[in-house]
């Protein structure tokens, strides 16, 4: 085969991986079916790629081949540690997928020119801003385009249906719209509108945590990226503020969600004493203690769904111990004291502290925006006390090692195989 056939194969292959890329966000909105799918895509196509020499399995910075196969390790240990073996077995071999994608898009960045890689985040603000308007559509006539409707007053679910998690969606992607948005339009005013606005939308989303980690990531970008007098970006929050307690006071779902179940409590109460009659500190206490009774491994990822059932957990010191159980406790840090163990817990905590050092390292070198947008987004999913969705579910997951893929892959390499 010449060289001008192998880079003509070498092209065709970027390009079915870069389409697969551009239209992933789709699958966030589709199911878990339609992101495994993807998954397998990525990973198939980089494959085909190491297989004809185009890529390399060297293809990450070293650093954080390392690191992924460290984090790799400690999944396979706690594998044999598992209460069931066969809960825990295919999220472990799923990180291979996971491993993959990520490299497949480090492939992406090393083998195309950057318009190409704009040209995926030109495609993924698209589809953002699809589900804005659809958002907006439901806001206005209580149904998204499709018929879909919220169960839950002060809800919106969108594309999402049942499953109710564009809030999760929504700030998955948000930094990379308004990182898009920054690069495409010179008008820093108008720019910082749109930031503001996109606060404002995942309020009247409705997902309350979601809400707060869209919050904070949306205003550090703000006041550190944006390239505004400090005045005008006070002026701009404070009226946001403002709005929202407009809204808050004439709107009674928002009211009930965001005052009344939540706000109130804490504030009259304290957070003790919200834990301690709520379903979330339900799981969180059933969560502490499974901790207790397996220290270093856990009980085995995804087995929380099992071991919180359990008889010897019916008394546990809790206001509702009838409602502890559940597939997972709703917080990531007891998610992997309870599943992992110690050993689980600070082998992940090494793991991502490290791929942070390398990330930020790269990131105050090249001032990669996308970069930044994928390195808060991990930052804030992992904060303690705010509900979460399981790690280890394919949805949560995925969005998660996608924002991390975008985080380190872009930090150089020491060579381009």
């Amino acid at each position: 085969m010449t060289l001008k056939e192998l880079n003509k194969n070498q092209t065709i292959l970027n390009n079915l991986l870069l389409f697969s890329f551009c239209i992933y966000p789709i699958t966030f909105l589709l199911g878990n079916f339609a992101i495994n799918l993807f998954l397998f895509v990525f990973n198939l196509l980089f494959i085909w790629g190491v297989f004809k020499k185009y890529y390399s399995l060297n293809i990450l910075n070293k650093n954080i081949q390392i690191l992924l196969l460290f984090i790799f390790l400690t999944f396979l240990v706690n594998l044999f540690f598992s209460n069931e073996f066969n809960l825990t077995y295919l999220r472990v071999l799923k990180f291979i997928l996971i491993i993959g994608s990520i490299m497949a898009f480090r492939a992406l960045i090393i083998n195309c020119k950057e318009e190409k890689i704009i040209k995926i985040y030109k495609i993924w603000s698209l589809i953002f801003l699809l589900v804005i308007l659809d958002v907006i559509y439901e806001l206005i006539f209580g149904v998204n385009i499709l018929g879909f409707k919220s169960i839950i007053p002060g809800r919106v679910t969108s594309f999402t249906g049942d499953e109710m998690n564009i809030g999760h969606f929504f700030s998955g992607f948000c930094l990379i719209f308004i990182s898009f948005q920054l690069h495409s339009i010179s008008k820093n005013s108008l720019n910082l509108l749109i930031a503001v606005l996109l606060i404002l939308i995942s309020f009247l989303i409705g997902e309350r945590s979601n809400f707060i980690r869209t919050l904070i990531i949306i205003s550090i970008f703000i006041f550190f990226v944006f390239e505004i007098k400090k005045k005008y970006k006070i002026i701009s929050v404070s009226s946001l503020i403002i709005f929202l307690i407009v809204i808050l006071n004439i709107n009674p779902n928002y009211k009930l969600r965001y005052i009344d179940q939540f706000t109130k409590v804490l504030s009259k109460e304290g957070i003790h004493h919200y834990l301690d009659n709520s379903v979330y500190g339900a799981h969180f206490k059933v969560a502490e203690e499974i901790f207790k009774d397996n220290i270093l491994f856990g009980v085995g990822i995804k087995n929380f769904r099992i071991a919180s059932a359990s008889d010897k957990y019916d008394n546990i010191n809790h206001k509702l111990p009838e409602r502890r159980a559940n597939t997972h406790p709703h917080q990531v840090h007891y998610e992997f004291l309870a599943e992992t163990g110690l050993f689980g817990y600070l082998s992940f905590g090494v793991f991502i502290i490290l791929s942070f050092y390398f990330a930020i390292k790269s990131y105050l070198k090249n001032k990669n925006l996308y970069q930044l947008s994928g390195i808060l987004y991990v930052l804030v999913s992992l904060l303690p006390l705010l509900p979460t969705g399981s790690f280890f579910s394919t949805y949560s997951s995925s969005l998660f090692w996608l924002n991390y893929a975008i985080m380190v892959g872009y930090i150089q390499n020491f060579s381009k195989s």
